[in-house]
């Protein structure tokens, strides 16, 4: 026997019932939150750039479903659990369509030492203090890509000596 495989409704279809994009963007709510602008990219890939789809939205703000800033609230919360600063998850959220000023919200709210947030990533990732300046390059690089700025990076660093000397 063989498996009818149903096809995936594309683009190509037309425009989709009001009803079919409200029942999608909510099954996407409910696998995890999302920004506005990163569902609609997601909604425009699977049903086409229609003018349904900022009325699905819309609808889903007025429901509460679909709230950037406590969209922006979660990803600052799980990053920052992650073990990643401020640039990487300002950069993130940028990409994702947030505004500048509920980025920057965000990050406030979060209210994160970031110096201490730096050399907790550090000693997890790290040993030991870097023994040269090839490894302390090397230890710097990892903060850096980690979304921590130079001076964030070199007092963890600086800290991480320190403590190797009491």
């Amino acid at each position: 026997m063989t498996e009818r495989r149903r096809r995936q409704r594309g683009p190509e279809d037309g425009p989709a019932d009001p009803a079919v994009l409200r029942q999608y963007a909510v099954k996407m709510l409910a696998r995890r939150d999302h920004g506005r602008a990163e569902l609609r990219v997601k909604m425009a890939r699977k049903f086409g750039d229609s003018d349904g789809l900022d009325a699905a939205l819309d609808w889903c703000q007025e429901h509460d479903f679909l709230n950037d800033r406590r969209f922006a609230g979660f990803f600052v919360r799980s990053r920052i659990e992650r073990g990643q600063g401020p640039l990487r998850i300002r950069s993130e959220l940028q990409q994702r369509g947030l505004p500048e000023a509920l980025v920057k919200e965000a990050l406030e709210q979060a209210e994160c030492d970031w110096f201490a947030l730096a050399r907790e990533t550090h000693a997890r990732r790290f040993r030991r203090p870097p023994a040269d300046r090839k490894e302390k390059a090397r230890q710097l690089r990892f903060l850096q890509s980690r979304g921590f700025d130079a001076e964030q990076s070199f007092n963890a660093l600086d800290l991480a000596g320190e403590e190797d000397l009491d």
